[in-house]
């Protein structure tokens, strides 16, 4: 299918915010931008209302249409949606899922455990920018497979705008140590565990418990991470890209 003009200006000006080449605070230039993606105004103000809608742009008045700041309330919200729905969907996951469905969840452990393995042997503290991309790609299937479970298309279009939102925080400023990975590894065993058994109230429980990590994981993060790098904002992009075909096929 054709992308449509406003589609194209939806994705364009994403891409750019996720990658870093537009930042937070920003405010975006109508006519410039409209020149850039090679269309008239009408999509890229249809495009700016949507991404408004989903909170990746702002309008202030006297100022325009700017890019949203993830602030720690919005960070907390995010968090907050992603466990009331995700929580459902575990439940969902544990009642629908069968042993197709498990092997594939077991697969994107199976990945996220190998790259984990290559960052212990190599005794560096985090993750290369390409081992990164992997591990984030693995991770995001993992939750989109028990997403998908809901069979639930207002979930799943409310958790697209969560996914968003947690791009623009993640990509930017997540650092993985071995710690932090080792244990959502350990947590996501426990999930696909009681997924595997048909236990709705501990996938549940263990998917609110990785919730909350990442919460925790995402704020202190976010409190140390200041350092600019063209290389994060590279695999940023080249991530945004895969996920985005993982959530439409």
């Amino acid at each position: 299918m054709k992308m449509s003009l406003k589609q194209k200006a939806y994705e364009h000006i994403l891409s750019e915010i996720i990658s870093g080449k537009i930042e937070p605070g920003r405010r975006l230039c109508e006519v410039s931008l409209a020149k850039t993606i090679g269309i008239s105004p009408t999509p890229l103000r249809e495009a700016f209302r949507q991404l408004t809608a989903e909170g990746i742009l702002e309008h202030r008045p006297n100022s325009g249409i700017i890019v949203a700041a993830i602030t720690t309330k919005k960070i907390n919200e995010l968090y907050e949606a992603r466990e009331a729905l995700e929580s459902f969907c575990a439940r969902q996951a544990a009642l629908k899922m069968n042993r197709l469905d498990t092997d594939r969840l077991k697969q994107c452990l199976t990945r996220q455990s190998a790259i984990a393995n290559e960052l212990k042997k190599s005794a560096r503290e985090t993750f290369s920018p390409a081992e990164e991309m992997e591990y984030m790609k693995a991770d995001a299937e993992f939750h989109l497979l028990i997403l998908g479970s809901a069979e639930n298309s207002i979930i799943n279009k409310t958790m697209r705008e969560c996914h968003i939102l947690g791009r623009l925080l993640g990509f930017n400023s997540h650092k993985h140590t071995l710690e932090q990975v080792s244990t959502t590894i350990k947590q996501h065993q426990e999930i696909l565990k009681h997924i595997k058994k048909q236990n709705p109230d501990k996938a549940e429980h263990w998917i609110k418990v990785h919730i909350h990590f990442s919460r925790n994981t995402a704020l202190a993060n976010r409190k140390t991470d200041n350092a600019e790098d063209n290389d994060r904002k590279t695999y940023s992009e080249k991530l945004y890209n895969s996920i985005y075909k993982m959530e439409t096929e």
